[in-house]
């Protein structure tokens, strides 16, 4: 007989097993919500007379944890992942440093009594829920260093470096100063902490702002097998890290204006620098240059005489951030040599996904100053430089300027509304795409421009292709990319190693969308239309904008993308059908093919309703309004049952007094076009023969994914009187 799985997780396991079981117990019957079990679990004294007794609880207790389903024992199961999560590796001394700082003597001496870190990660949770929930945020802050998707890091040019404390820091004026640049509708907090030089970092203050995301909900299946609807809003955080010795404030955060935004109140209200004259400095370093090569040539800086300028240390991630290849030479040696030499012309380097640390040595003297100096620039991953820390402003532009010369640096630079407004039909279509990494020359044929994009924040660099597909004579086959002896250039070579000629190499660069910038930076476009203003992420292909005022009355605002793609239109349709209380909208559609309807809301491709040049906004208030006004009748469900198709493939249903509804695909708009034109011709029954003729599915349900069929049968389609029979629903 095959055993049981146990439906215990892995975490809430080892906490069970491996814990003092007094604190396992109490951690297991935490419950966070009302709709948590109880499990009942027995009491268990502080400590348990002998090895065999604890053993026999544990057993016990997982027995009973045993007999709840797996979706029951989830929330347990998250609340032990976070405590082990602080028990392991840097989380304990993430842990060790904020319970340092924030617990009490007698607190302290009672966590010192814990007899490991996994107890002691434990008893905070249970006794110091604030304390461990910072601890998180710190530990948090530190792993997402290495994730460019949620980290920024900001220098701010002061004239020196400014040496203040976590006590020095006003959390009132700074929470009020992030309240008001966020328009946040509730108050956040902030909290701030100091943190202790460490081998890895020097001394820096932590800030960690919390503050209420966008009012959401959810359904709610309750015990009467009622349902019912939860409103709440969800907890949104922000973690600032501000290393004065460095003079470079590193935030992470969920949105790039968010990050953007809480570097610059803490700059100004913290370190008193005015950022609307000085704005902060948000530096990008690629360092992908070096797959070519590891020589650099001697630019011309002028007020400089520039002697060399060499590489002395080069390291690679092989795989992952665990895996590392680090090459140091000597000061004499040339680096590229040596890399030949004894790895091979074609090594490591060349084929490197991408480098995570570039030590670079430069001899040079000052015009009119015989005294050689020099300068040691060291470049960690993308968005960390020695540099800000040379107390020599002198050195520090010298650096940057060297670094600028070599077309490793380039800074941060806010696209202007003139360049927006020119680049905005592209970035419609990038916006559109499915994908969030493309090519070179994808963007090429967008007319985009990566260098300024990436130097915007809407783009990042993440390698370059290693196989591309080629079309010749009609058919397409797969070629892999080697590095060319010319200049700027790659080979692609064929599967059986023939010459597939050459590529610029420019067009096998691979980059990285940023989403949620390149998404605020549309709703910003779109937001002088707007009433009222929201962000509420409904879907990753939907969000609620705000709300218009056409015709005396707030019609709700939508940005969608992806219309083009059938299952995106279901998933979109189903969504804004649940949310038909909000009345008839507008869905802007960065899709150029989309259908006429979406739920109850009129469909409008963003790009053929754009204002003409020189006016604002963008997007033409006049065009949204001329199709809300000639559509609405139709969101609302038309005069008479009917399927206006959009093409072969896509349709919409409109049934008076109902939400129109979407049908994908060529079964789905037949079988309700032979529906409704039996009503109207006066038949209002159609033998399941008639209306499957043609396909081979037998019954109209198997045309349609169950969800979607659980959401129309019964309301747009039913069966008939008779057996065999079916009928749309009016």
């Amino acid at each position: 007989m095959p055993r049981k799985s146990l439906p215990v997780g892995p975490h809430a396991l080892a906490v069970l097993e491996g814990a003092r079981i007094d604190l396992a117990r109490a951690v297991l019957v935490v419950r966070d919500g009302e709709n948590e079990p109880n499990f009942g679990l027995p009491e268990v004294p502080h400590a348990p007379a002998s090895g065999e007794e604890a053993d026999a609880i544990r057993t016990k207790i997982t027995e009973m944890l045993s007999e709840f389903a797996a979706d029951e024992l989830q929330p347990a199961e998250q609340r032990c992942r976070r405590i082990r999560s602080l028990a392991e590796g840097k989380g304990v001394t993430s842990l060790a440093t904020i319970a340092g700082k924030q617990l009490s003597p007698s607190q302290s001496d009672e966590l010192d009594k814990q007899p490991d870190h996994l107890c002691r990660s434990i008893w905070v949770f249970l006794n110091a829920r604030q304390t461990f929930e910072d601890a998180e945020s710190f530990y948090f802050a530190r792993q997402f260093r290495d994730y460019g998707k949620m980290y920024d890091a900001f220098e701010v040019e002061l004239e020196k470096a400014a040496f203040l404390h976590a006590a020095s820091v006003d959390e009132t004026a700074l929470a009020a100063r992030i309240t008001k640049v966020l328009q946040l509708k509730k108050n956040c907090t902030v909290k701030a902490l100091d943190l202790p030089p460490t081998a890895a970092h020097p001394a820096s203050i932590m800030l960690i702002v919390r503050h209420g995301g966008p009012l959401s909900s959810v359904y709610d299946h309750r015990d009467d097998g009622r349902r019912g609807t939860i409103y709440f809003r969800p907890p949104n955080e922000a973690t600032l890290i501000y290393t004065p010795s460095l003079r470079q404030i590193e935030v992470c955060a969920d949105s790039p204006a968010v990050r953007q935004e809480v570097a610059g109140s803490f700059a100004d209200v913290a370190l008193g620098h005015n950022v609307s004259e000085k704005p902060l400095n948000w530096k990008h370093y690629n360092l992908s240059r070096f797959r070519s090569s590891l020589r650099l040539e001697t630019p011309h800086i002028p007020g400089y005489e520039i002697k060399f300028a060499r590489v002395l240390e080069a390291e690679i991630r092989l795989g992952n951030w665990k895996r590392k290849l680090l090459l140091k030479v000597a000061i004499d040696d040339d680096i590229e040599e040596v890399a030949e030499t004894f790895l091979k012309p074609n090594n490591v380097f060349r084929r490197a996904d991408g480098f995570s640390r570039i030590s670079i040595a430069v001899a040079y003297n000052r015009g009119g100053d015989d005294k050689e100096r020099t300068l040691n620039i060291t470049i960690s991953g993308s968005k960390s430089c020695n540099l800000q820390s040379n107390r020599d402003p002198e050195e520090r532009n010298l650096g940057f300027a060297l670094l600028k010369e070599w077309g490793i640096l380039s800074a941060f630079e806010q696209i202007d509304t003139t360049d927006i407004r020119a680049m905005f039909p592209n970035l419609v279509r990038l916006h559109d795409r499915s994908d969030d990494t493309l090519s070179g020359a994808d963007l090429r044929e967008l007319g985009l421009d990566p260098d300024r994009l990436i130097r915007g924040g809407l783009l990042g660099r993440c390698g370059r292709q290693d196989i591309v597909l080629l079309e010749s004579e009609g058919f397409d086959w797969e070629a892999e990319i080697k590095p060319s002896t010319t200049e700027g250039m790659v080979r692609a070579v064929g599967s059986f190693g023939e010459d597939a000629g050459r590529i610029p190499s420019a067009d096998v660069e691979l980059f990285e969308i940023n989403r949620r910038y390149l998404h605020e930076t549309l709703l910003g476009t779109i937001k002088p239309l707007l009433t009222k203003s929201a962000s509420q992420v409904i879907d990753t292909d939907l969000t609620l904008a705000g709300t218009i005022a056409i015709d005396g009355t707030d019609a709700p605002v939508y940005l969608a993308r992806r219309l083009d793609d059938v299952t995106v239109i279901g998933n979109l349709d189903l969504a804004l059908r649940s949310r038909h209380r909000a009345g008839p909208g507008v869905v802007l559609s960065s899709s150029a093919e989309a259908p006429i309807c979406l739920g109850p809301n009129v469909v409008v491709p963003i790009l053929s309703n754009l204002s003409p040049a020189g006016t604002e906004p963008i997007v033409s208030r006049d065009g949204i309004e001329l199709a809300y006004r000639s559509n609405s009748s139709l969101a609302r469900g038309g005069s008479i049952p009917r399927v206006i198709r959009s093409d072969t493939q896509l349709a919409t249903l409109h049934v008076p007094g109902k939400d129109p509804l979407s049908l994908t695909g060529n079964d789905q708009a037949t079988i309700f076009e032979r529906l409704a034109n039996a009503h109207n011709s006066g038949s209002q029954d159609m033998h399941v023969k008639d209306v499957m003729k043609g396909f081979t599915a037998r019954s109209p349900q198997q045309a349609f994914r169950s969800q979607i069929w659980d959401s129309i049968y019964g309301f747009y389609i039913g069966k008939g009187a008779k057996r065999g029979y079916w009928r749309l629903i009016v």
